[in-house]
């Protein structure tokens, strides 16, 4: 009976295509560059003779030689929601281009599942830990979860936390504030004039920067919001939906329900209609994050751009690449849109 045809092996490519073994392993696991490790000609080589000889990068294998896996956790509170899927669509194509795989976990937004979710990341021993859940203005909840984080690194993953926090790790975040506060002064320059505004729970930070930049916007423009319509309920459709309950007994007084998310500005709509409320002809309803859907079937829908998708580069690249050393923060920029047309978000 013939033996089986031994398996190739690395050293069998790296003959092929003429290289060393070690630039091999670069270009097909991915060094610290990932799959921009070597020049372009090589890599071509390599993957080429890789193909010839049936050869397959072995994951289990990568993470038994350096201790660690080619992986990357990345934490959302859900991922039926859409700011969140546009974050792990963004993440999964940066992780492609270095040559490394994303474990996404979800915390359903329960404060004693997330810390669970951390220790449980202990074992899988990833390159870098992303947490992209909203923080809070609960200190111990924050605490506690510093701790983790802190054992994770201690363990030797990479650490980046997306949006507004005081964790203390690199972060990657939008200017919330100042994006709102552009949006609502572009609505009154339009000539609005009485605000509702429903957003996320008020011990969230991204909410309460949202809603306090609205309010400084409005307050510059010499526009003040009662206290009564202002509501936090969650950052969902849902919420938005309950929002609208809160303020049904004062429709006839407003004009404009600011969402402080696209997905809050959907059950505010539905749940407008249902009261034959027309927006927006009655009340116009505007967001925050961009839901492209939301601009098809509203011409002149109001929101403010999030770039969602640009977070996940933006944290692989503070966290492992090697020209961010030294970086712990980078800064993304909002783009209101006034009625479909885009203003400069830093324009001050």
């Amino acid at each position: 009976m013939p033996k089986p045809a031994k398996p190739p092996t690395l050293t069998d490519v790296a003959r092929l295509a003429g290289v060393s073994v070690p630039a091999a392993s670069r270009a097909l696991n991915g060094g610290v560059r990932g799959k921009k490790s070597g020049s372009p000609e090589l890599r071509e080589r390599v993957e080429e003779a890789a193909r010839t000889l049936g050869y397959a990068v072995s994951p289990a294998a990568q993470a038994i030689k350096g201790g660690r896996a080619r992986t990357v956790a990345f934490i959302v509170a859900d991922i039926d929601d859409f700011g969140s899927a546009t974050m792990i669509s963004g993440i999964m194509h940066a992780a492609e281009e270095r040559g490394i795989s994303v474990a996404v976990r979800t915390t359903r937004d329960d404060p004693m599942r997330e810390l669970d979710l951390l220790m449980q990341l202990r074992g899988e021993r990833h390159l870098a830990v992303v947490m992209a859940t909203s923080r809070t203005t609960d200190a111990a909840r924050e605490a506690s979860v510093k701790e983790q984080l802190t054992v994770l690194q201690d363990h030797g993953a990479k650490i980046v936390v997306i949006g507004d926090n005081e964790l203390g790790f690199p972060t990657v975040t939008v200017d919330n504030r100042h994006a709102a506060r552009l949006l609502a002064e572009g609505l009154v320059g339009a000539g609005r004039r009485r605000f509702a505004l429903v957003s996320g729970p008020a011990g969230q930070i991204t909410a309460l920067e949202r809603v306090g930049g609205f309010v400084e916007g409005l307050a510059h423009r010499g526009v003040a919001v009662d206290e009564r319509d202002i509501v936090h309920t969650e950052f969902s459709r849902d919420g938005g939906h309950r929002a609208v309950d809160q303020l049904r007994d004062r429709l006839g007084e407003i004009d404009v329900i600011a969402a402080m998310s696209d997905a809050m500005a959907v059950g505010v709509i539905a749940r407008l209609r249902e009261f034959g409320v027309s927006v927006p002809v009655d009340i116009e309803v505007t967001g925050f994050d961009h839901v492209p859907m939301l601009g098809d079937v509203l011409p002149g829908f109001s929101t403010v751009e999030v770039p969602l998708e640009q977070f996940g580069e933006a944290a692989l690249a503070l966290v492992l690449d090697e020209h961010a050393d030294g970086v712990d923060t980078v800064g993304l920029s909002g783009t209101p849109i006034i009625h479909g047309e885009a203003i400069a978000a830093f324009d001050r």
